[in-house]
């Protein structure tokens, strides 16, 4: 691979903030695992948006593996809060030998965030709206809706689990090393200003520190968290991890012309 450095446009058509790498931000989050697929499951409905598939299906060998879907709600990023859903399905292997992720479905809140995330390391963000409410009861229900329609096509509840939630561990990713490694391929631009384009593939390993308590995810949608058009209708795993206080890094990414 011919490691390069990032490089866009200064001028931008529209008004949208612009805030190069490296990030560091602030917030809480909640991962949930998805049973594996092998290396020749057809990626479920709902993995990717229909204008971005072809390119986020490209370069490299789909190896399987186990999935997750984050929840982030940030508090502080260079952008302002914003939140945050992602679906990973999976690792992918490069001809270096290279394995890394891929998130492939991903939706926020605010469309600084959306180009910017695009700009600086091809996530595939688009827009959504979130409704996250956390009761009394330490429950926090997410939906999440596309603009302008009325149902939501994610929605599941976190609750605690009882004595298991109560153990707060401190946690970093760091440990994990470069099996967090995410590679990312280049974009093609969607409809809205915010949804850039870009042309080099990115690489980069992001990093997240914070207390970390277990939790349980229920489905609120006929028993799976998505509808199979937005996002996959899938039941991951119930058991998963909630993070408070979390501080997470996104920094400055090794760009390839191919990989």
């Amino acid at each position: 691979m011919l490691s390069l450095a990032l490089s866009y446009p200064l001028s931008m058509a529209s008004s949208i903030k612009v805030a190069p790498a490296p990030w560091k931000l602030k917030g809480r989050s909640w991962i949930f695992l998805v049973s594996a697929l092998s290396s020749t499951s057809s990626f479920p409905a709902g993995w990717s948006s229909a204008y971005q598939a072809d390119a986020l299906s490209s370069g490299g060998e789909f190896i399987g593996g186990l999935g997750l879907i984050q929840i982030v709600s940030y508090a502080e990023s260079p952008v302002g809060p914003y939140d945050e859903l992602i679906y990973v399905p999976g690792r992918w292997k490069y001809s270096d030998g290279t394995k890394a992720f891929r998130i492939t479905q991903i939706y926020v809140s605010t469309e600084e965030s959306t180009l910017n995330g695009r700009k600086n390391w091809n996530i595939p963000k688009q827009i959504a709206n979130f409704d996250i409410k956390t009761g009394s009861d330490g429950t926090t229900d997410i939906s999440v809706t596309q603009p302008n329609a009325s149902s939501p096509f994610f929605k599941a509840s976190i609750k605690s689990i009882p004595i298991l939630s109560s153990i707060s561990v401190p946690s970093n990713t760091s440990i994990l090393g470069s099996y967090y490694k995410l590679m990312q391929p280049p974009l093609p631009a969607g409809e809205n200003p915010e949804d850039v384009a870009t042309h080099q593939w990115a690489s980069l390993i992001p990093t997240l520190s914070g207390s970390t308590t277990f939790r349980k995810l229920v489905p609120g949608l006929d028993g799976k968290v998505g509808d199979g058009a937005g996002f996959p209708a899938i039941v991951p795993w119930s058991f998963g991890f909630g993070m408070e206080n979390v501080t997470l890094g996104f920094g400055i990414p090794t760009a390839y012309d191919t990989v």
